[in-house]
């Protein structure tokens, strides 16, 4: 029987500081692609940029009268996808499922603390949720927690999907692509910007991370022929779109599979149709020294993330991420000569880090001197290895929904103010005499503009004076007088 579905996803708490965008939820878009193709009427609403106000949201939801409201959760977003539950059962009485990392890995919480969340969904959705629209019963569906008299029943784990090439492309026309822009890395212009996959798993353990113990010891390819065949159909029906950013953890594993696609986008011209962002292991990026540099320019590939994670004599060989001898200053030097930029990524607040060793970390992400940085706070969620020796060791601050926060937030007992800290590292960073040195100021005004001088105004113009105004925003809309907006 063909049920009527809606996507609503819910807006980022605290973007500004969390280097966080409004994009498409590529796992949404994929889903409601699957229960197209199931035969059902699918919709989407995307409260971060075309629907902030709840009363507005039930005022849609009333009238679409869906029989499934599917909320995508990522931390961070939480609080507001429990006022979209609210709203959708206050609305229409239909069935609310949650989909996302906090339903995977927190469940029971999530219904605990909503009363008006049906189902979680556990995992990737796929197989799940087009048993779950098609009618069967949620006792029957493995990968799901459901309640039933007032308990949380989990079904197991859930399967994943084996070849991605049989998925249908993300249907990206349900949402308001024309909404999701960045700043182009060439032109420094707003440019409007969707995501992509060429994979799914990650063999590694990384003691902090989620994507491993979510998606799988082992990667699940797509062929490089569908990844420039979705290219293709992107630039086709939405010829606005001027960016990619791939969501693999790392797009150059396996190498040569990272490698056929970049030779596809030079071959297909999509090189002169989009510039792209990607993340790679600075290891595997290393191995093709210059030459993939050369070629990553070629490909319009425009920005690299780097997870540089603790750098200090403590932690490098326990995360085995970076190593002295990679040279990582020399590395992202070589690389903006050629115009691709790094993003890199440092964390602190282990527990056995004190403020000096997180020092450390910070004058190492200066001396490395990227493109852009980002700053994180070591957040243990439920899930990974970090979480389950913290609750072991009594390490987790008591009262704490570590399954509500993003990485900007302190949630485990450490000597250190680790909020103020993250703040005070940022403004180390983009406030540092060396740095604004190195700024060409004058290319402001120009066509070639200086990354740093783009980096520096986003910091000071989004992190310390939007936060500002926003904080004040904030205090009067939802302390003062009360509002039960979203937070965002």
């Amino acid at each position: 029987m063909k049920k009527k579905i809606v996507f609503v996803v819910p807006p980022i708490v605290d973007k500004l500081w969390t280097f966080s965008s409004d994009l498409l939820y590529l796992g949404a878009a994929g889903l409601a692609a699957r229960l197209l193709q199931d035969g059902h009427e699918v919709s989407a609403i995307d409260c971060a940029v075309d629907c902030r106000s709840v009363g507005r949201l039930k005022r849609r939801l009333a009238r679409l009268q869906p029989d499934i409201v599917a909320v995508p959760a990522l931390y961070g977003t939480l609080i507001n996808a429990y006022k979209i539950a609210a709203a959708a059962k206050e609305a229409t009485g239909a069935l609310v499922v949650f989909g996302g990392l906090p339903a995977t890995f927190s469940a029971e919480q999530v219904l605990t603390e909503c009363p008006q969340a049906d189902v979680c969904v556990v995992n990737e959705g796929e197989l799940a949720m087009s048993a779950l629209a098609a009618g069967r019963p949620p006792a029957e569906i493995p990968g799901l927690v459901f309640r039933r008299d007032g308990a949380a029943v989990a079904t197991g784990p859930g399967s994943r999907v084996e070849n991605l090439d049989e998925l249908p492309f993300p249907a990206r026309g349900l949402f308001p692509q024309e909404k999701y822009r960045v700043y182009s890395l060439r032109t420094f212009r707003q440019v409007c910007t969707t995501n992509m996959e060429s994979k799914r798993g990650c063999p590694f353990a990384c003691e902090f991370c989620l994507q491993a113990p979510k998606e799988g010891r082992r990667y699940r390819l797509r062929s490089p022929e569908k990844v420039i065949e979705e290219m293709r159909q992107i630039k086709r029906d939405f010829p606005h779109i001027g960016r990619i950013m791939f969501v693999d953890n790392d797009f150059l594993a396996p190498y040569e599979h990272g490698l056929a696609i970049v030779d596809g986008i030079i071959a297909a011209g999509l090189n002169r149709q989009f510039e792209f962002m990607v993340a790679a292991r600075v290891d595997n990026f290393l191995r093709g020294g210059d030459a993939l540099i050369a070629k990553f320019a070629e490909a319009n590939i425009r920005l690299v993330y780097f997870g540089m994670e603790s750098v200090n004599a403590k932690n490098r060989e326990r995360l085995s991420k970076i190593k002295a001898e990679y040279a990582a200053p020399e590395l992202l030097e070589r690389m903006r000569a050629k115009g691709v930029h790094s993003l890199c990524s440092y964390i602190f607040g282990f527990e056995n880090e004190d403020e000096s060793d997180m020092l450390e970390t910070v004058r190492a992400s200066m001396k490395d001197a990227p493109s852009m940085v980002k700053y994180n706070i070591l957040t243990p969620y439920p899930g990974t290895k970090t979480h389950a020796d913290y609750l072991a060791q009594g390490r987790l601050l008591p009262g704490v929904r570590l399954w509500q926060l993003d990485n900007a937030h302190q949630t485990i007992k450490h000597p250190v103010d680790c909020a103020r800290f993250f703040r005070r590292a940022y403004r180390r960073y983009y406030f540092s005499p060396a740095l604004l040195a190195k700024i060409k100021w004058l290319r402001f005004f120009g066509e070639n503009k200086d990354m740093k001088l783009l980096a520096f105004v986003q910091h000071l113009g989004k992190r310390e004076l939007a936060g500002f105004a926003r904080d004040v925003y904030r205090f009067f809309k939802f302390r003062v007088f009360r509002s039960e907006d979203f937070v965002g």
